[in-house]
Order: structure tokens, then sequence, then C-alpha cells
């Protein structure tokens, strides 16, 4: 692949597993209704457990990657999660529903882990940064569409149309894979694995400082954001009374982190990654700080409310790519398992903080304002006690 189509195959290998999340928002209240589970809370589980199956499996799934090869994962990964697509849309129950979403969690887990490789087997250091970046302005347009063109199908239809939706994302990646990806494993695929290796392999990764560090920050800033995640439409047309424009609301306020990741492809060279991550996580603590002070002392107007969650978008797309390289670059040579511990401590510690936001909803903001600021100073007090990353190289 030219530079062009490979960062347009990383930015729909990972669009694939945020649209089952992004597009999957609208539904929440009529999962809520169809199966009785009364208000939107409970049926944030449908969110919870899709992130949890993405988060577990990849500790498994890089070492696999690294032995057999990264092509032969992602397929695997990808007809798994056109499986759990195909569940879900014919889910006679709930639980059969968690079932299902859980599947397209593991499918997404296999693209997501070897997305990331196949990008570190290519590149490393501030290019890695750059290319993920560019991958991201285009990711990052997707929570943008994808959570009113679920409007649209629910306006249509029943929510297991948006199921199939998501379905049909896949099947476009998985011929995409199938036509054009090559093999990335620096030697080819080794072609057998070694549990003692796998467990030195972790071993490495626990104990390589940079990468730890960076994949705990994470953890605790996409806690914060998927807890926005979860809550958005609850926030959105409960709070603030939003209706069907929630939306347009949401996607509104996630153009900011289009711009931040445009913006970042420039930021990295300039300031360099340690130094933006410790800037826009104290951003993020004073302004949602200010803004839950004011929460508590009487009502957060919505126009407020959009440039706070604005403000937290834009930092939110300029960590995560820069996150994600420091969390890779000082582990290229066992990259699979490098991505995996990153997927799988960002993750599940990200999804069980989430939940743990979404249902703390209570009518008003203010939970959602107080995670943002708890979170995000959890983070920095991480940078300072185990020390700042080191900028990659």
């Amino acid at each position: 692949m030219g530079p062009v189509e490979f960062v347009a195959f990383v930015a729909l290998s990972l669009v694939v597993g945020a649209v089952a999340v992004d597009m999957v928002l609208p539904a929440l209240l009529p999962i809520g209704n169809e199966f009785g589970l009364g208000g939107t809370n409970p049926s944030q589980a449908v969110i919870a457990i899709y992130l949890l199956g993405v988060g577990f499996p990849q500790l498994v799934l890089g070492p696999l990657s690294d032995c057999y090869g990264r092509r032969p994962v992602l397929i695997a990964g990808l007809l798994i999660f056109l499986a759990g697509s195909v569940l879900a849309s014919i889910a006679p129950d709930f639980r059969t529903l968690l079932a299902a979403r859980l599947l397209q969690g593991i499918g997404a887990g296999a693209q997501r882990v070897v997305t990331f490789s196949i990008v570190r087997d290519h590149h490393s250091g501030p290019q890695m940064a750059r290319v993920m970046s560019l991958a991201m302005s285009v990711v990052l347009l997707e929570p943008i569409v994808a959570p009113m063109l679920g409007q649209l199908i629910l306006l249509a239809g029943s929510w297991r149309w948006l199921m199939a939706a998501v379905g049909l994302v896949a099947a476009c990646m998985l011929v995409w894979v199938v036509l054009r990806l090559e093999e990335s494993v620096p030697g080819g695929p080794r072609g057998s694995i070694s549990l003692r290796a796998v467990a030195a392999d972790y071993r490495t990764v626990v104990g390589t400082r940079e990468a730890i560090v960076s994949m705990l920050v994470c953890g605790l800033v996409m806690g914060a954001h998927l807890g926005f995640l979860s809550s958005a439409q609850a926030i959105f047309q409960i709070t603030f009374g939003a209706g069907l424009g929630f939306t347009l609301l949401l996607a509104a306020v996630s153009l900011a982190m289009s711009a931040a990741s445009l913006a970042n492809a420039r930021l990295v060279r300039r300031v360099g990654s340690a130094a933006l991550i410790r800037r826009m996580l104290c951003g993020v603590v004073a302004i949602n700080a200010a803004a839950f002070a004011l929460a508590v002392t009487g009502a957060v107007p919505l126009a407020l409310f959009l440039v706070v969650q604005a403000c937290n978008m834009f930092a939110f797309g300029l960590l995560l790519p820069n996150l994600t390289a420091m969390s890779m670059n000082p582990l290229g040579h066992i990259a699979g398992t490098a991505s995996s511990m990153y997927g799988f401590v960002s993750v599940t510690v990200g999804a069980a903080l989430g939940g743990v936001v979404g249902q703390c909803f209570d009518g008003s903001v203010r939970p959602l304002l107080a995670a943002y600021v708890l979170l995000g100073a959890a983070a920095l007090v991480t940078l300072r006690l185990t020390g700042s990353p080191r900028p990659a190289e």
C-alpha cells in the first residue's frame, strides 16, 4: 500500500470497532424499552460488555499476531465480529444481545491490536505519531457521522438494523484485507508459540516504564471519555431536553476531536508528545473543575456544557495518538505483545471506569464533570509518581 492507502486502511480498521459504539448510542433507549429494562442506565451494558470484549482477549491476540502473522489474526477477528453482528441483529432477548456484543468486542479487539501492530511494523517515533494522527483525523469524523446515521436508521426501522449496518462496515473491511493487505511481521511469521516466550515478552512490556505509564494514563483518559459516551443520550435528551437533536449536539462537540487530531500532526513536532500530554491533562482538570463548581451552585446551561465538552473532546483528540505512540514506540521488537497490553490496559480500565461514570448519571451533568476532574487528576498523579514518559524517539 502507498502512504495514502495505508493511512486510509488504518483509519477504516479502527472505524469498524468505533461504529459498534457510536452508531448504537441512539439505540440505548429503544433497546431498554423493547426488553423492559427501564431507562437508559441498564441498557448501557451493551456498551460496557462490548468494550470488555475488546480489552480482555488482546492479551492473547497480540502474541498470536507476533507468532502467526498480522493478516490471519485480523481476518479471524473480522469474521468473529461479523458473527456477532448477525447474532445481535436477531437476538430474541437481552442476554443473547449481550453475548452477541461480547463477540463483536472480541472481533474488534483483534482488529485493534493488529492495526496498531501493523503501524508499528512500518513506523516508529514521531513518524508513528504522525501516521496515527492522520488516521485518527479520519477516525474522529466517525463520532460525528455515526450517531446521526444511527438515528436515521432508527427513524426508518429497528435498532436491529443498526447491528446489521455495523456488520456491513466490517464486511467491507474484510474484503479490503483479503485483497490488499500484505503480511508485515519482520522476517515472516514464526510459526510456533511458546508460553515462556510470551511471558518474557509481557515482562518486558511491564518493565518498560515509558510504555506502561502511557497505557495507564490512556486508561484513565478513556474512562472519562467512555463515561461521556455512555451517558450522552441521557444527558442531552433528559437533562437538556434535546430530543432527536441529541445526535447533532454530539456531532458538534465531536468536531473538536477531529480538529485536535489534525493539529497534533504539527504540534507533536514542535512541543513533543510528553509535553502535550501534560498540558492537555492540566487543561481538562482546570476546565471541568470550574464547570463542576458552577454545577454545584446552580444549573449549567446547554451552551456552556457544549463548550466544556468540546474542550474535553479536543484534549482527547490530542491525548489518544500521543499516548498510543508513546506506549508502542519502545517495544517495536514485540509490537504485537505491546499492542495487546496497551489494548488490555487502556480499554479494560477505560470500560470499567466509563461504566461506573455512566451508571452515576442522576439527571444532571455533575457526575460527568466530577469524573473528568478526578480521572484527569489521577492521570497527572500517575505521571508524577512514576515519572513522565520520555518523548518518542
